[in-house]
């Protein structure tokens, strides 16, 4: 079996309702059932869905279908969790997992530990985290509550460096915190975005770098990979570790195209089908 098997599973939440896809809820609803019975289902997490707007959710859900749900925190914890609950009552949606950013209104690791305080859910909580100097110590934090992951945002409107994100990617892999990404993550390998006039991140390049941060790569070789254009190396770099220990770090990206990502994993042949 390659190294690499296995990549592609639940590789990318379903982020349609948000920029630059911005698509109604009711139609991301109805593509995530049609896609069900397709290959693409093999690679798709669950729907993102604003916590703000689960009441349409549930009016758009089919309850002879399951709708595996992420909750966006755009309502505050309170409006968090009263949207979890809200869904309770609901079978046929599945709460995954939910999200949400860290306030800068005091010292990062402050920040972090006044909200791991406030959670009170049973699924796991994605911490939305700035590529900042402040980094290390919110991941000492995640790392010591030992529950909740970190979310890292790669666009699609602000693009962080490549020496920003693999300096993220490598710290988390270094404190032990499994994390996501999100934002611009539409193609494999880095490509220039007209339309935000922004160089993207490759999604393949961010795989092989936590791939190279788990080998104990350092932070200029991280960065190198993320920059690299050239598939054969980052493919040999993605294969430094086993696609195991690389998930079991890195749990998905957000992309507000499923199709895009789809076609570049099956091209490459990552793509596990049933």
């Amino acid at each position: 079996m390659s190294r690499i098997s296995g990549l592609g599973l639940a590789l990318i939440d379903d982020a349609a309702m948000f920029p630059p896809g911005n698509v109604p809820l009711g139609e991301a609803v109805a593509a995530y059932y049609d896609r069900r019975d397709t290959e693409e289902a093999t690679a798709v997490g669950p729907l993102l869905v604003p916590a703000s707007a689960v009441e349409d959710l549930r009016s758009h859900a089919d309850p002879n279908q399951m709708l595996e749900v992420a909750l966006i925190g755009d309502t505050g914890i309170e409006g968090l969790a009263a949207a979890r609950d809200a869904l309770q009552n609901d079978s046929w949606i599945t709460l995954q997992q939910v999200e949400l950013r860290v306030p800068q209104t005091q010292s990062p690791a402050d920040a972090v530990r006044a909200l791991l305080d406030q959670l009170s859910f049973t699924v796991p909580a994605y911490l939305e985290l700035p590529l900042d100097d402040g980094l290390g110590t919110s991941l000492a934090v995640l790392a010591e509550d030992g529950a909740e992951r970190a979310k890292f945002r790669t666009g699609p409107f602000v693009v962080p460096t490549p020496d920003a994100l693999g300096a993220g990617i490598r710290a988390a892999v270094a404190s032990g915190v499994r994390f996501k990404l999100t934002g611009g993550l539409h193609h494999a390998f880095p490509t220039h975005d007209d339309e935000t006039n922004q160089q993207h991140h490759g999604f393949l390049n961010t795989l092989a770098a936590t791939s190279l941060a788990i080998a104990g790569a350092d932070e200029a070789d991280v960065a190198d990979t993320l920059r690299d254009t050239a598939p054969p190396s980052v493919l040999s770099a993605l294969a430094t570790s086993d696609a195991a220990d690389i998930r079991r770090f890195y749990c998905s990206f957000g992309s507000c195209s499923i199709d895009d990502p789809f076609r570049e994993l099956a091209r490459l042949e990552l793509v596990d089908t049933p």
